[in-house]
């Protein structure tokens, strides 16, 4: 076979293979007729919760309702409630809830209603006419018998039964151990509780299986008892936040401390028990019953009416089951139901590849065929070869020299070549080197001022938009979990920031946690917010860097050229006093450069330099502003306010120098000074006879955080001898949102000495009832917003009468911000408040004049 023959086989086999793997992989492309519908009219849904966010079957719930919206009706601006019912199932709370709900919605048209279990439905029915549209409602997660309890008879309205009905989770029990005899149900005492329990025996009953109800044990004893199980029980976990002696229990942990101490599988009800101890079963899932109402509430926007849909109750389940819990028992996968769903199972590169497996080996086959083939016509040119070489001696080794000489010149061009590679791939590595950051490989600073230089002043008629980007807490990160943690989150945060670019413009990496990017051609200042704002929404998701998983933020400065400058040095400047704005404002946001921004950034430039040496130069003083107690008529505690006279800038807001210090970080040693001089004047003025004054303290997120804080509480107090009950400290409520575990560990252990603890400003930013139920806090302190508008509108002293009230059902002291009027002090009185501070009664005063003020 000559040589073209040996080239047509090798490349037939080739075509072969190329055609398996083509056919395999081949995505069909179709393009669809399709009719695009009218536009859909823009809604407003209200989603209320019975409990609160924290509870996995609520949360899975409001996924599944969303998600469901998202999908097939997205023109929609959705409000979501929670009630809380769990922590506080009282009429106090329904009466705070109208009010609160009136104040909010009365004056926005809701389109429709969806529930999730009882407390909502029944509250949704009582006050939708009032307050709510009189909108249709959707409900879920409620039994049937509920349903008939609480609808009676009321209209519009339609919803998901919830049906429970383990009857599968007790056959899949006992295909796996045909031995089981008893079930012991985990349920507590509350009402839906002792429902579900009754429920749950019934149909262990029918599967002519023993029900061991565990609802009247202790916790400890409930322990105790699945610790010694035997091979003929199971324990299946139903319902469970208390005991039988009424103490509250964490879901989670007593759902892993039971599966824990088990001897035998721990089955559950609600697959939000996976990976919590589930050992699994024929689960009810939260995240289907929301997609299911979801579905119900899309028709009813669509315009069907709520009473002409029926009720439903779908299957809302899932067979599911926790590989480590099968390991555990050493029950074998073979024994489950064929459609079971595995979590947590270790990765199988020949199962999940089964199919692409068997095509690579028969590719492979084929190759090795062909290669056999090839291998004998070789062979059989090889002996052609000898041949020739016998017949033709002399010519071959006329030939021999001839190639070894070539090769001799070959072997020196191929030596001057790879020398000449060389020096290439060095230049192009140094100039590579040159123009990227050695951690991200993204372009620097260096590159940016080239690229600048090629592409601004084309006249295009469009506009240029550079982007001055910094992260947010990056030092504090940095600090706290070291510096290799923090290149890796840079890293991931460029990579990013990269993907949200695609092929729009080029980021670069000026240094530390600061990026730029540069996007040409685009219309106006809109697009480039509106691209600002897809970068923003990127970072919603975590990163998970080691064993850590953590969400970060940005800041972002923009300046457009040519309106903000003609050159990149200029662009650099108004995007990054921008970037400052969006720090000042409250970080995770963009801000467009604006030139009046100016002369804000010189002041806090100005500011953050002088600050500096502040402390040094005894520029700093604190101020007392006494709070009067209304029934004692006394003036019972002082707070502390730092003010500083600046030996250049004269008197300085605290308004303008504390969010500096804190993003200097100079805040920790400042905050530290004002401690203790607040500590030592409250001790001179107890040495005076003044034994029962306190004295209140603010503290800021970035002392807080501090890992030796609480230490240095202890040490300030000790060294002033002062009673740790004569001191306050004032947290806000972003300390409680950015760091609860942190702040709630940290606070304890503060308030068992017995410091008191005030959150400030309630009300100006996003309490929650479960924070205030949760923290060690001592003192509620009313912001002044609420204070003011006592002098203005019912609804505010509404508002204010429930905050009062709120904070003295949780044991709290109640003192009001702010208050300047007879008419506000009045009404204070009139509702029981504990104490006032403000200029009624007297302004913040120099210690001096404290002094004067109180010593007779």
């Amino acid at each position: 076979m000559t040589f073209k023959n040996v080239k047509k086989v090798i490349l037939t086999g080739f075509v072969i293979v190329t055609l398996l793997l083509f056919f395999e992989s081949t995505i069909v492309l179709a393009i669809d007729n399709a009719v695009i519908e009218d536009v859909q009219p823009k809604k407003n849904i209200l989603i209320l919760h019975s409990y609160n966010e924290g509870l996995a079957w609520t949360s899975n719930q409001n996924t599944g309702i969303i998600e469901m919206i998202d999908k097939e009706y997205p023109n929609t601006s959705t409000y979501v409630e929670y009630m809380d019912w769990k922590n506080y199932p009282t009429s106090n709370i329904l009466s705070y809830l109208s009010d609160y709900f009136e104040f909010k919605y009365t004056q926005k048209h809701i389109d429709l209603i969806i529930t999730t279990d009882d407390a909502a439905f029944k509250f949704a029915l009582l006050n939708r006419k009032q307050i709510f549209s009189d909108a249709p409602i959707v409900f879920s997660g409620v039994n049937q018998e509920d349903v008939s309890k609480i609808a009676k008879h009321y209209k519009n309205y339609t919803g998901v039964i919830e049906n429970i009905d383990p009857t599968e989770t007790f056959r899949i029990a006992l295909r796996i151990n045909p031995n089981l005899k008893k079930v012991y149900v985990v349920f507590d005492n509350s009402e839906s509780g002792l429902s579900t329990g009754r429920l749950v025996m019934d149909k262990v009953k029918a599967m002519n299986l023993e029900p061991i109800p565990m609802n009247n044990m202790s916790f400890n004893e409930l322990l105790k008892v699945v610790s010694k199980l035997d091979n003929t029980s199971i324990v299946f976990f139903a319902t469970y936040y208390s005991d039988g002696n009424g103490k509250m229990l964490e879901f989670n942990l007593a759902s892993r401390e039971i599966s824990k101490y088990s001897s035998v599988p721990l089955y559950h009800q609600y697959d939000f028990g996976l990976n919590k101890g589930a050992f699994g079963g024929d689960m009810v899932s939260g995240r289907l019953c929301g997609n299911y109402a979801a579905k119900l509430a899309v028709r009813i926007l669509k315009g069907e009416s709520a009473s002409d849909i029926k009720i439903i109750s779908p299957k809302a389940t899932r067979v599911v089951f926790d590989y480590e819990q099968l390991k555990r028992f050493e029950v074998p996968v073979w024994k489950l139901p064929k459609t079971a769903e595995i979590i947590n199972k270790p990765f199988s590169f020949f199962e999940t590849y089964k199919r692409l497996v068997v095509y690579v080996i028969g590719a492979f086959s084929i190759l090795t065929l062909f290669l056999v083939v090839l291998l004998v016509y070789i062979r059989k040119i090889r002996n052609i070869r000898k041949q020739l070489y016998l017949s033709n001696e002399e010519l071959t080794q006329t030939y021999e020299e001839l190639v070894a000489s070539d090769e001799e010149l070959r072997h020196q061009l191929d030596e001057i070549r790879s020398i000449q590679k060389s020096l290439s791939q060095s230049e192009e590595k140094y100039n590579f080197m040159a123009l990227h950051d050695v951690l991200t490989g993204l372009p620097n600073r260096r590159s940016l001022l080239e690229d600048s230089s090629r592409f601004l002043g084309i006249n295009t008629g469009k506009k240029t938009v550079l982007l001055f980007i910094d992260m947010d807490n990056f030092k504090y990160i940095n600090d706290t979990m070291g510096h290799e943690f923090g290149d890796e989150l840079i890293n991931k945060a460029g990579q990013r920031l990269k993907t949200a670019l695609k092929d729009l413009g080029t980021l670069y990496r000026l240094g530390g946690d600061e990026f730029i990017l540069l996007i040409y051609n685009i219309e106006n200042q809109f697009e480039a917010e509106d691209f600002m704002s897809q970068v923003l929404q990127s970072f919603k998701d975590e990163f998970e860097i080691g064993n850590s998983v953590l969400h970060i933020t940005f800041s972002i400065g923009a300046a457009l050229y040519p309106d903000h400058g003609n050159n990149i040095e200029d662009l650099i400047k108004c995007a990054d006093i921008a970037m400052y704005k969006a720090k000042e404002q409250g970080k995770n946001r963009y801000v467009l450069y604006d030139r009046d921004m100016d002369k804000a950034f010189s002041e806090r430039m100005t500011i953050e330099k002088l600050l500096h040496t502040a402390m040094d130069n005894n520029e700093f003083e604190v101020y007392y502003q006494p709070q009067f107690d209304l029934q004692s008529q006394k003036i019972t505690g002082l707070e502390a306010l730092l003010r500083w006279k600046s030996s250049e800038l004269g008197n300085v807001s605290p308004i303008k120098f504390i969010k500096v210090a804190e993003d200097t970080h100079l805040i920790i040693p400042l905050g530290e000074w004002v401690l203790n001089q607040a500590c030592a004047f409250v001790k001179e003025l107890h040495e005076k006879g003044l034994q029962g004054l306190t004295v209140s303290v603010n503290i800021s997120t970035i002392q807080i955080l501090q890992s030796g804080f609480t230490r240095k509480i202890i040490d300030i107090i000790n060294s002033h001898k002062l009673n740790p009950e004569c001191l306050e400290l004032e947290i806000t409520e972003t300390i409680l949102i950015e760091s609860f575990t942190t702040v709630f560990r940290k606070l304890n252990k503060l308030k068992k000495m017995g410091i008191r603890i005030a959150l400030d400003d309630f009300g100006k930013g996003y309490s929650s009832l479960n924070y205030l139920k949760q923290l060690p806090i001592s003192t509620l302190k009313i912001d002044k917003s609420f204070i003011d508008s006592v002098s203005i509108d019912e609804e505010g002293r509404t508002i204010t009468r429930h905050i009062i009230t709120l904070g003295k059902s949780l044991g709290m002291t109640i003192i009001a911000e702010g208050v300047e009027f007879n008419e506000q002090l009045e009404y204070l009185k009139k509702y029981h408040c504990d104490r006032i501070q403000g200029y009624l009664f007297s302004k913040p005063l120099p210690g001096e004049d404290v002094k004067k003020l109180l010593i007779v």
